[in-house]
């Protein structure tokens, strides 16, 4: 591999860390464990229902991580579970008043900081950032698909 191309690596490599290490410090900052920050994150978003399914597929959290989490907020009675109309055991997971509330003094400063950051790029510049990320990242689906063996990318 040639030498520009391993140091472009490695930044980009520190350059994740880097922007995880942020996420998990919001979630610090507000008390929270990560994966509960990404939970609140998501339904204080969210425009339709969400459940544990949703979470699992979105974050790529371990189905055990977004019920161990669900289960917190449960319990300190910031978000509630309820069964979805025409299915077996489906629930929803509903922001409660207290969740919502969080949300507002919490999710939202995050929310504010994010468009920000997004602000301090032009309108082609937030594209272009966006479609070599998403190239990037079919890339590495491709790559992901050969080396396993599937047919079809996840």
């Amino acid at each position: 591999m040639d030498e520009k191309l391993r140091r472009q690596m490695q930044t980009l490599d520190r350059l994740y860390k880097e922007s995880d290490r942020i996420g998990d410090d919001y979630a610090a900052h507000f008390g929270m464990n990560n994966t509960a920050f990404w939970v609140l994150y998501t339904l204080s978003r969210a425009d339709k229902p969400v459940t544990q399914n949703d979470l699992c597929e979105e974050w790529f959290f371990p189905a055990q991580t977004i019920n161990s989490a669900v289960s917190g907020l449960v319990k300190k009675e910031l978000v509630r579970l309820e069964p979805i109309p025409g299915t077996r055991n489906r629930k929803s997971i509903v922001l409660t008043e207290a969740g919502r509330e969080l949300c507002g003094r919490t999710i939202s400063v995050v929310d504010e900081i994010e468009r920000a950051a997004m602000l301090g790029f032009t309108e082609e510049e937030r594209e272009l950032y966006l479609s070599l990320f998403r190239r990037h990242l079919e890339n590495l689906k491709k790559a992901r698909a050969e080396l396993l063996g599937e047919t079809e990318n996840k």
